[in-house]
């Protein structure tokens, strides 16, 4: 049973370490100009836009840190 705990224990750092990371470079893409180099629509929207691509930008941030970093 101590290991079953140990497991969890493991999985839910690990998550926590990924929501990290996610928030981080979520604040980045959405404000320092990374949802820009991805989609020139992006340039100039309003504060509304950038709060609501949030969610999606941690979740799915090794994908977007991926498309930002190609040349």
């Amino acid at each position: 049973m101590n290991s079953a705990l140990q497991i969890a224990s493991s999985v839910v750092w690990l998550l926590a370490l990924y929501a990290a990371a996610g928030i981080v470079f979520a604040l980045w893409f959405a404000f320092r100009r990374g949802a820009e180099r991805l989609d020139q629509a992006a340039r100039g929207s309003s504060l509304g836009f950038r709060c609501a691509i949030i969610p999606g930008a941690v979740a799915l941030w090794p994908l977007l840190l991926n498309r930002v970093r190609r040349p």
